[in-house]
């Protein structure tokens, strides 16, 4: 700062704010000494009145000049001034001899004078005085004592010089307001540099720091006087060479600007991340020496938002571990060692026995917190070399990298062994809290030639079937589980059915309580193996565990639109309710056929409603939303099915898009003798009513139940007495028609 101030001081003294002339009372002041030289030493006889004359008249410029420099503001007094300067000048050119005829080319020294230095009004006043000046003798002492043809020259020398006064008064004038304005852009220059919020540095071309502004000093912590003179490479940690690099580029280009991201250490030695933007700034036919501008930005806290949000793209939120991506990506990575240098390692599906009831009967903050220690327990059960993710929900999932069979199976049993101790010191449900393992080894995946996470998937339902609080490990070689080779053929069974159109489509209907008549139709799966018609909940866990559920739910999906297409032929205000897994939610796949299945059939997007559980939707509320934008900016409505079934249920209502709320059947089956039931449907129904939402009751199976579900304000109802679920003929047969089911005669 020192340096920027001494320049700015001087750069003051050049452009003095005083009068223009008082700048220019020193040369004419030279002049007024010169001329009494010559009037106490004259070349020629001198008359002694002349000479007092000029004397008298010299300290009154000099008194003049005195006031005026103490009170510039006195405009007065340089018209004044420049006509008795004149007339001393007369007085001793007279007094020497001198011709009168030099006496009007005298006229230029004040006039020209005031045309550099005053106003116009004051070249005027000074012009004027002198031309009474020339005539004065005139009708004084009579043109014979008056050389005719001096006086009139002095007369037409004085009409000229005011022109000319006037011209260079304008010269002048446009001088100093450039003046003004150069010396204007270098103030505000010089005060840009000072308070820009943002360091800034002038070095030269070697690097060595000129000056530097307030920002950067308080960014580093040095006072100017330490920073100035030293290197600026001096302000990179030890070992960091990007400083360096970054001055290089910018004699390598000079008609660019060089940016980049560098770090500088502070006087405390901590690290800061800066960007750096600098230009060579050459001086071009001046003496000065090039100089090389430097802005310096601080970036940290915008490299700690960025480094924040790397960090959630691969990490849960909860509770800090891996995430699905992030796990995904290195159980890609560790196959691709497996293949190149051998089967080993394993992975561990972990799933929490009984967290459901932690949930609903203490609340998420509760569960959160459980889930937080255990995924502590997990990252302590494994290498720093391994990797421990939370897959949603109360799943989780561990990478070994490295071990055999044995080795897996020990850390599953660590891992049981530790949840179970840490249940004993909770209290409540929390205590009844375990855990379920699968394992499988790397080797054997590579036998069943199988995704080795669907494999673990399923080898912990068979923990959960032999009772919970245990591992199960996937054999090597070919001594299989009875149950899991039975779920393995499922999973083959499932792909054919996709690929052979083995899935059948039934329909249940669901009435409108305000027209008693069915106006929709909820679409149901079953896969036809043989004779049998086998229920989805055989089959739809075997598909989500092993990745085929959306490939079945885009099969439903372009079936239940043909369909649709169809039941609007014979009932154009028809819609039909398609459910979708929670792990189709989202997926592109199914946008896809969505978009393209509406589009083949030519089907109103607003007679579609896309059914998805609330469970299914809370796993990843942020996914399960930005879907619902999506297709409703589509034209499609939303369903939310079992409402009620999870703790957090009014919660979703803010956070998830829908259109109608299915009432879960555990609140609808026992609601005619229930008055908790009754109770807790009248709360669903209002809130859904106060938000603009419809209603839907399933477990309709009576008229009992429906006459409550009538009475207290639902929509639509849905059950075995409105009608069973059938295939679509049939459903055509006894549904399409207008149908009136009363409530029972008192």
């Amino acid at each position: 700062m020192s340096g920027l101030g001494t320049t700015q001081a001087a750069g003051e003294r050049r452009f003095d704010r005083r009068r223009p002339s008082l700048r220019l009372m020193r040369p004419f002041g030279i002049i007024c000494g010169l001329g009494l030289v010559t009037v106490l030493f004259p070349p020629y006889d001198v008359s002694w009145v002349v000479l007092a004359l000029a004397t008298v008249t010299y300290f009154v410029i000099m008194g003049l000049l005195i006031e005026s420099t103490r009170r510039p503001e006195r405009s007065w007094v340089d018209p004044a001034a420049a006509y008795l300067t004149f007339l001393f000048v007369a007085l001793v050119r007279d007094a020497g001899g001198g011709s009168p005829s030099g006496l009007a080319v005298l006229l230029f020294v004040p006039i020209l004078w005031l045309a550099i230095t005053g106003t116009r009004r004051e070249l005027y006043v000074a012009s004027v005085l002198a031309g009474l000046t020339i005539l004065a003798p005139v009708f004084l002492v009579g043109e014979p004592e008056y050389p005719v043809e001096d006086w009139r020259r002095a007369v037409i020398l004085v009409a000229l010089t005011v022109v000319l006064g006037r011209v260079v008064q304008r010269i002048v004038t446009r001088l100093e307001r450039e003046t003004r304005a150069a010396r204007t852009a270098t103030e505000q220059s010089e005060r840009l540099f000072l308070d820009a919020p943002h360091g800034v540095a002038v070095l030269d071309t070697s690097g060595r720091i000129q000056f530097v502004n307030a920002a950067l000093c308080g960014l580093v912590g040095l006072p100017p006087d330490e920073l100035e003179g030293t290197w600026l490479i001096e302000l990179s940690p030890p070992g960091d060479a990007s400083i360096a690099n970054h001055l290089a580029r910018i004699h390598e280009d000079v008609s660019r600007s060089s940016a980049s991201d560098c770090v500088v250490r502070d006087y405390r030695g901590q690290d800061i991340h800066v960007a750096l933007s600098s230009r060579l700034l050459r001086r071009q036919g001046s003496d000065e020496p090039d100089i090389v501008l430097v802005n310096v930005v601080d970036v940290s806290e915008r490299r700690r938002y960025q480094d924040r949000l790397a960090h959630l793209v691969d990490h849960d939120v909860l509770t800090g571990l891996a995430n699905r991506r992030r796990f995904d990506t290195e159980l890609q990575r560790h196959l691709e060692r497996c293949r190149r240098y051998g089967q080993s390692g394993a992975v561990l599906l972990l799933d929490l026995d009984n967290f459901k009831q932690v949930n609903d009967s203490l609340g998420h903050n509760a569960g959160d917190q459980l889930l937080v220690t255990i995924g502590g327990i997990l990252r302590r059960s494994v290498r720093d070399t391994d990797i421990v993710a939370r897959l949603g929900g109360d799943e989780f999932a561990l990478l070994l990298t490295d071990g055999d069979q044995a080795g897996a199976e020990r850390v599953g049993r660590d891992v049981v062994d530790r949840v179970r101790e840490l249940a004993a010191t909770l209290d409540g449900v929390r205590r009844r809290v375990t855990a379920s393992v699968g394992a499988v080894t790397f080797q054997a995946a590579s036998e069943h030639a199988t995704d080795i996470l669907a494999l673990a998937d399923m080898t912990m339902y068979d923990a959960k079937e032999a009772g919970r609080n245990q591992v199960a490990v996937l054999p090597e070689g070919d001594m299989r589980p009875p149950k899991f080779s039975a779920r393995l053929q499922w999973q083959s069974r499932i792909e054919e059915a996709i690929e052979k159109d083995r899935f059948e489509l039934h329909l249940q209907p669901i009435m409108s309580l305000e027209h008693d008549r069915i106006t929709s139709a909820e679409v149901l799966l079953r896969l036809r193996d043989e004779d049998e018609l086998v229920p989805p909940s055989r089959f739809v866990y075997i598909a989500e565990r092993t990745g085929l559920m959306p490939q079945v739910d885009a099969w439903v999906v372009e079936h239940s639109l043909a369909m649709l297409s169809r039941l609007r032929e014979i009932d154009p205000t028809f819609e039909l309710e398609v459910n979708l897994s929670g792990h189709s939610i989202g997926h592109p796949d199914i946008e896809s056929t969505i978009r393209d299945s509406l589009a083949r059939h030519a089907v109103d997007p607003s007679a579609l409603i896309l059914e998805i559980t609330e469970t299914a939707a809370v796993a990843d509320v942020a996914l399960a939303r930005a879907f619902a934008e999506r297709m409703t900016e589509l034209g499609c409505a939303f369903a939310l099915d079992d409402f009620g079934a999870g703790f957090g249920s009014f919660y979703y209502l803010k956070h998830l898009i829908f259109d109608y709320v299915k009432i879960d059947g555990e609140f609808v089956a026992h609601v005619h003798e229930s008055q908790v039931d009754r109770t807790i449907m009248r709360s669903i129904v209002g809130i859904a009513r106060d938000l603009g939402k419809r209603t839907v009751a399933e477990f309709v199976s009576s008229p009992e139940i429906l006459e409550v579900v009538r009475a207290e304000g639902v929509d639509f109802a849905q059950g075995f007495l409105i009608g069973r679920p059938v295939p679509e003929g049939e459903f055509i047969a006894s549904f399409m028609t207008p149908r009136v089911l009363a409530a029972p005669a008192d």
